[in-house]
C-alpha cells in the first residue's frame, strides 16, 4: 500500500508535466488577431477564383494573399513565444537543494523574464541551462569560509539574464565565484590526450575555455551526484 500510495503522485505528477509539455498559453488579443487574418485569408481565396487568373484585379488579390499569409505567420510565431519566466521559476528550488548538498550559501537572480522565446527552443535549452547553473553552484561559487577569507560576502550569487540583441536571444549565467581555472583546464586537457602539451601552451585563454564544451570534459577530482561528468 506504502508503494502504491507513492507511486501515484509520482505518476500525477509525470502526467501533468507531460501535458504542460503538450499545452500553450496564447494572448487573446493574439488569437483573436489569428481568428481575423484566417478571415481574410479565406475571403481574398474566394475573390481570386471567382475573378479567376485572367481578371484585371488578380495581381492585386495575389499581392493581399501573400500580406496576410506573411502577417498569418509571423502571428502564429507570435502565438507559440513563451517568457523565460517560464524557465527561469524552475531553478530557485533546485539552486536552494544544491547549494545545501555542496555546502555553499547561493541565491539566484533573474532579469528579462519577459522575453520571449518559441516554445520548442524553450524546451530545447532547458537541460542545456540547469547544467550551466548546476556548474556555476558547485563549480563556480566557493565554499562560505573560501569566500570570507577572499572578502567576499559568505553568500554567492548566481545570475541569470535573458535579452534581445541582434534579432537573437542572448541567455547569460553569471556567478560570483572564483571563476574557471585555465591551468586546470589546460592540465586536464592534456591529461586526458585531448591536446597535446605544445598545443596547449600555444593557446589563447578563449581557445582554453572553449575545452570545457568537450563531451565528458570535467575539472571535478571525483563523479559525484552534482558534478564531473562533463
Amino acid at each position: 500500500e506504502d508503494a502504491a500510495s507513492a507511486t501515484a503522485p509520482a505518476a500525477a505528477s509525470a502526467a501533468s508535466n507531460g501535458a504542460s509539455e503538450k499545452t500553450l498559453r496564447i494572448d487573446v488579443a493574439v488569437l483573436n488577431r489569428m481568428m481575423n487574418l484566417v478571415g481574410e485569408l479565406v475571403l481574398t481565396r474566394n475573390q481570386m477564383l471567382q475573378s479567376g487568373m485572367e481578371a484585371a484585379n488578380f495581381p492585386e488579390l495575389a499581392r493581399r494573399l501573400d500580406s496576410v499569409t506573411a502577417d498569418l505567420r509571423e502571428t502564429v510565431m507570435q502565438a507559440r513565444m513563451q517568457p523565460m519566466g517560464n524557465l527561469f521559476g524552475k531553478f530557485p528550488r533546485m539552486v536552494r537543494d544544491l547549494s545545501r548538498t555542496c555546502g555553499r550559501e547561493v541565491r539566484i537572480e533573474f532579469s528579462g523574464q519577459e522575453t520571449g522565446l518559441d516554445k520548442s527552443l524553450l524546451e530545447a535549452i532547458k537541460d542545456p541551462l540547469t547544467h550551466a547553473v548546476r556548474n556555476a553552484v558547485d563549480h563556480g561559487i566557493e565554499a562560505p569560509t573560501d569566500r570570507v577569507l577572499a572578502g567576499k560576502s559568505a553568500e554567492g550569487c548566481v545570475r541569470l539574464r535573458a535579452f534581445h540583441q541582434s534579432g537573437s536571444v542572448v541567455i547569460e549565467v553569471t556567478d560570483d565565484g572564483a571563476g574557471i581555472p585555465i591551468e586546470r583546464v589546460l592540465a586536464k586537457a592534456v591529461e586526458r590526450n585531448l591536446v597535446t602539451a605544445e598545443q596547449a601552451a600555444a593557446m589563447s585563454e578563449r581557445e582554453a575555455l572553449q575545452l570545457i564544451f568537450l563531451p565528458g570534459f570535467s575539472t571535478a577530482a571525483a563523479v559525484t551526484t552534482v558534478s564531473g561528468r562533463g
